[in-house]
């Protein structure tokens, strides 16, 4: 069974999930903060290491239409340098996955709803 972690990737905060398909219970993990994305791959770098992650989960930002926009570009660019890395990495769609109504951390829940 892998071991997975879940992004929601922004310009300035991701969101992120965890799970260990052993135990099959998904979690929201803290948003990192980042200014750019050589902080946001260090701060990953750390928590792929701590949890011995096997494969990453990346949310596409599709527009309401299936087409890509701006931010869907932003990600498959930080998703090809997560795959130099050696990071296996999958995208997925993350239309719909941010909750509605208030959250306690918003970014972490749409992480989670990519699991």
């Amino acid at each position: 069974m892998a071991r997975l972690l879940a992004l929601d990737i922004g310009t300035k905060r991701t969101g992120v999930a965890f799970l260990d398909e052993d135990i099959s219970i998904p979690l929201p993990l803290a948003t990192l903060h980042h200014e750019n994305v050589a902080t946001l791959l260090s701060q990953l770098s750390t928590l792929i290491a701590e949890r011995h992650i096997d494969r990453l989960i990346v949310g596409l930002p599709l527009l309401p239409s299936g087409q890509e926009g701006a931010q869907a570009s932003l990600v498959h660019s930080i998703a090809d340098q997560m795959q130099a890395l050696g990071w296996p990495v999958t995208l997925k769609d993350e239309r719909y996955t941010t909750p509605r109504g208030k959250s306690a951390d918003p970014d972490a829940i749409a992480a989670l709803n990519l699991l």
